[in-house]
């Protein structure tokens, strides 16, 4: 693509990585090779695709941007392993649109612009998570040092325990403002997610676990107990039965607590809230 015929859009959030090295290591991390099915989110000027279709991928590319769609054609349309979909990738599902494609899982990938990170942190990693082979994404890194934060730390929080809780979380590599045209104001980070072999969330635990994870760092600077009483009307006979279950100190603060006691929590309060 000619630099000259494009001016990023701030409506989109465009800010567009040009760092050839950097997109090596993304696409290295994500270990793709000959044949896999790879989805990238908002491809802009296709700096990670042309490396992704360089592997021999099957590369599903959604864009939201029309110009840029009809550059990324023009580019890539001769391909058959390379599909250039114009879209907004918020309103995807990923499981249909694999589906569509008689895909199970893919690869996902991607340099996206940072309002949408939640979109695809919880849209797609936590609500899609079967769809998942693997994700490498680029995110603020202020937001990637909480993802990947430990208990104890003040950066961990809710999408620390919820990711942590289905993936294993590697940092890739670390962007500075001049990777990317035009600079953002923030610095920015790679991470990739490798699903656990076995993950401490079935399907039907995430909903509560998510809900439980969030009710009780809404209420950081209180204590377990404290936050239980009040979200989940426990008595002090119940909120002792959890304590005995559990082995949990409820006296501590959620940043204190692993994401195994979390599921511990999530899972002794149905049966409670029941009886």
């Amino acid at each position: 693509m000619k630099d000259g015929r494009f001016r990023p859009k701030k409506r989109f959030g465009q800010n567009f990585l040009h760092d050839r090295g950097i997109a090596a290591r993304i696409v290295d991390a994500a270990g793709i090779g000959p044949g896999d099915a790879v989805v990238e989110l908002g491809p802009g000027r296709g700096v990670l695709t042309r490396f992704i279709v360089a592997r021999g991928a099957r590369l599903v590319a959604l864009e939201l941007d029309r110009g840029l769609v009809d550059e990324l054609r023009a580019e890539f349309g001769a391909n058959p392993g390379v599909e250039i979909v114009s879209a907004d990738f918020t309103k995807v599902t990923l499981g249909a649109l694999l589906n569509e494609r008689g895909l199970k899982r893919c690869v996902l990938i991607g340099n996206i612009p940072y309002h949408l990170t939640r979109d695809v942190l919880f849209d797609f990693l936590v609500d899609e998570y079967g769809t998942i082979a693997r994700a490498v994404i680029m995110v603020q890194r202020e937001v990637g040092d909480r993802i990947s934060s430990k208990p104890g730390n003040r950066t961990y929080g809710i999408p620390s325990v919820v990711l942590q809780s289905l993936y294993e979380i590697e940092v890739v590599a670390r962007a500075g403002a001049g990777a990317f045209q035009p600079p953002p104001r923030v610095a920015s980070i790679v991470l990739a997610f490798h699903p656990l072999a076995q993950p401490l969330l079935a399907p039907e635990d995430v909903r509560p676990f998510i809900e439980l994870v969030r009710n009780l760092f809404q209420q950081r600077r209180k204590t377990v107990q404290n936050t239980l009483r009040a979200f989940y009307s426990l008595s002090e006979e119940s909120l002792a039965r959890v304590h005995d279950e559990t082995g949990i100190d409820l006296q501590l603060r959620p940043e204190a607590l692993s994401k195994e006691a979390f599921l511990a929590l999530a899972r002794s309060l149905p049966a409670l809230r029941a009886s």
